[in-house]
Formats: structure tokens, sequence, C-alpha cells
């Protein structure tokens, strides 16, 4: 009888170790989680007709992104590690010792592990300098702001392990700005002062009522006095929160926002599908000017607030910012919106806009250095424009750019080790000189 057991038991084992493979041939790779890429079939062969040597890899990554009933068993571990140990089992989510939570990619930056350097602080700040003065030139005010995440505005809900560095990147580059005569928009200091929880407790944006309070910092530095945040609200609990997604792919709970009881006025131009369109256009005949806004996540909950006080609003989530737009839309102001985060993403994807010519007195204060100058293969350039990146030498951390081509000076976009600029496609860009200094 005791062998009968056995043998039951080690079959019924097989059966189960059976399931997610035999499930998978049957119904197909798992759906995905959140913002996961789906699970790709691979191929003995390539499309080139050549043999996939990495058919081996893909099939392991395909299965074990896509195995019969993974969402449930990614769910259960998660909640058995949270309830059980009080702990993430998702290196990219971390849980706070009252249930927040918080996303983990952040931590080096904040921690101060993973800071900018002085020299990309500087050429951030120059960057946005030089979108402010191609913005006013071209009859556009010009603002900036840093989104503040959870670990800096609510640190006694984060885990204990956790340290918020002084000094981040985002006081930083706001000393930087201000140094540089940016208009940048504190959003800090009123978020704290609000004296309440404007953030959701398991996602890692701002809830409805701190869009307002964003909304209003803005437009205050715009010189408009709009107080959304007054409201009235009602609580809708409809929330479902993306760390919360991250975690718990198959969790079905869900989190209070709020609804701006007046209600927006504002019709939208652009086919809209959701808050996350790369491009939504709008129009309110109550509101005032036009707006060009480049924003990213937490411009979800911003951007109605944004274009109800508009008569027309463009807002943009491509990461390279086309400040031809300004021109298009006839902008009266020009928003940057970013999380604290991501600030390096203003040198990874520099904006796009002709390099501002410059007198040629700047060359005396700088130093001619050599540089390896080459046209940028695709990507958008201004029309009658082309796209030129280069190499730097190692230099001082306040150092401008400039380009010598055919008796004119342009200033480049900075970065640490590298330049981005877009000049005259008729220009001899081949017998360029870079120069760096002041």
């Amino acid at each position: 009888m005791k062998k009968f057991w056995y043998i039951l038991f080690t079959a019924l084992f097989f059966l189960a170790c059976l399931v997610p493979s035999v499930g998978m041939l049957i119904a197909g790779p798992a759906p995905t989680a959140a913002n996961e890429i789906p699970a790709v079939k691979p191929r003995l062969v390539r499309a080139d007709g050549s043999f996939n040597t990495d058919v081996l890899s893909q099939l392991q990554t395909y299965v074990s992104n896509g195995f019969f009933l993974r969402l449930e068993a990614v769910n259960a571990w998660d909640s058995l590690c949270a309830k059980g140990f009080a702990t993430s089992a998702n290196d990219d989510v971390l849980i706070g010792p009252d249930g927040w939570l918080f996303f983990g990619e952040a931590v080096s930056n904040i921690s101060g592990a993973d800071q900018m350097t002085d020299r990309q602080i500087w050429c951030a700040a120059r960057g946005l300098a030089l979108m402010q003065e191609y913005a006013e030139e071209h009859g556009s005010g010009f603002l900036f702001t840093a989104v503040c995440g959870k670990y800096t505005l609510y640190p006694e809900h984060a885990p204990d392990y956790v340290t918020v560095a002084e000094g981040s990147d985002r006081e930083r580059l706001q000393a930087a700005l201000e140094e540089q005569g940016v208009n940048y928009v504190n959003l800090y200091d009123p978020f704290i002062q609000a004296g309440e929880e404007l953030y959701y407790r398991w996602d890692s944006h701002w809830n409805s009522r701190g869009a307002a309070l964003a909304a209003d910092a803005i437009l205050a530095e715009a010189g408009r006095g709009t107080d959304y945040f007054a409201g009235p609200f009602t609580p809708v609990w409809d929330h479902t929160g993306d760390l919360y997604e991250m975690l718990y792919p198959t969790g079905t709970l869900v989190e209070a926002d709020y609804s701006w009881d007046p209600g927006f006025t504002f019709s939208y131009l652009s086919q809209f599908r959701s808050a996350d369109d790369m491009v939504i256009e709008t129009a309110n005949d109550a509101g005032e000017g036009s707006l060009v806004m480049f924003r990213d996540s937490s411009g979800r909950s911003l951007y109605p607030f944004m274009a109800q006080s508009f008569q027309r609003a463009y807002f943009s989530r491509l990461t390279n910012y086309d400040m031809s737009y300004v021109n298009q839309q006839n902008a009266t102001l020009t928003v940057v919106e970013i999380a604290e985060r991501t600030l390096p993403y203003l040198l990874k994807y520099p904006a796009v806009y002709p390099a501002p010519a410059r007198d040629a007195s700047v060359l005396e204060k700088a130093q001619a250095v050599d540089s390896a100058i080459e046209e940028a293969a695709g990507g958008a350039a201004p029309d009658g424009y082309r796209h030129l990146t280069g190499t730097l030498p190692e230099t001082a951390a306040d150092a401008a750019v400039y380009l010598s081509v055919d008796g004119a000076v342009y200033e480049a976009i900075p970065n640490e080790g590298s330049f981005t600029a877009y000049i005259p496609q008729d220009a001899d860009w081949q017998s360029a000189q870079v120069y760096v200094g002041a």
C-alpha cells in the first residue's frame, strides 16, 4: 500500500511539472503583465535564410516568459513573500513598512550611488538654456520642471534600508538652472507644504489632486492664477497602480483617485486613445494662448488641467524634444516636464532645434580641440539642417561647445565627452573646427 502512495505522489508531481509546458503548447504563451514585452516564438531560420544560432537561448526566454499560468504563479509567489516576509520578490518594486510601493530602479539615484557628474548637470542646464533661448526668440515663454519622486517627498513610507542622499540631481540641476537664467518651477515646496499625501500608495505617480497642485504651480510661474487644487474633488475607487501591477500581475485591488468636479471643457483635436498617447492635441474656447508641453508619464493626470487653461494645447511624450512645434503651434508657452529619476534623459535624448549662431568673439576665450565629427544617421533634423555629433576630450565642467563652420560660429548642445548640433545643410561641416570654453 505504501508503494502505491509513492507511485501516486510521483505521478502527480510529474504531471504538475508538465502543466506549464503542456498548457503553453495548448493555450499559447501566457499574457504579459504591465509594460512587459510579449514572448516571441523563436525560429530555426533567420529572415535571410541562415540558421539561427541563437535559437536555444531564444527558446529559453520564450518559455520562461510565456509558460502556462505564469502570471498566476508570479502573483502567488510575490504575495507569499510580501505577506509572509514583508519583502518584495520583484527587484523593480520595493515594499515600505506600511505597504507603500516604490520603484526599485530609482534607489541608486536618490541614494547618491548613481548621481550625475558636475559636467552632466551643467550640460543638462545648458541644453535647457538653449531651448529657452529658442522658445523666447520665437515668441514663447519657457518653463522647466522636475517631478519629485515618492522617495523624495515621502521617505517615511520607504523601506528602512533606503537612504535619500542630500544634494540630489534635482537640487543640483535647479542651482545650475538658476545660474543660467532658466525658468524653473519648484514642485518640491508646494507638495511638502500641502500637508497631505498626493501620490498613490501603489503607483509611482501623483494622483489627480497632486496633478492639480502641480498645474497650479506651473501656471503660477507663467503668470496665470489658477486654483485647480481647491477642487472640489470626489474620491473615485478605480485606480490600479503601476507598481501594484508589476508586483501582482493578476491582482484586482484598486485605490482611490479623485475626480475634479467642475469638469473639463476642452475637446480633443487629435484622435485620442489614452493618456499614454505620444501626441495629444486639445482646444478650449474658454482658455487663453497656445501651449506646447513635452511631458512624461506624470503628464497622464497633469495634461487635462493644463489643457483646460489654453485655447490650444499640444502635448508630446517623445523623448527628443522637437522645438519646431513651438513654431507650428504658435506657442505662447513651452513647458518641459520630466521625472527627477530620468534627468539623465536630458543628455541621452538631446532636443532638436537649429544650433544658435554666436558672435565670433566667443572663440577668443575658447580653445580649439580635436573632435571626431560625423553626420548622425537617422532621426529627424529641422528642414534645411543636418544633424552633427562629435566627441570631446575631458574638459571643464562648465565649458560650452562651439562649431566654427564656413566663417560662422554655432553653439552646440553639450554633453560629457560629446556634443550635438543642427547646422545649415549647405555648410561645409567636414571642415568644421570644434572649440570649448566659456
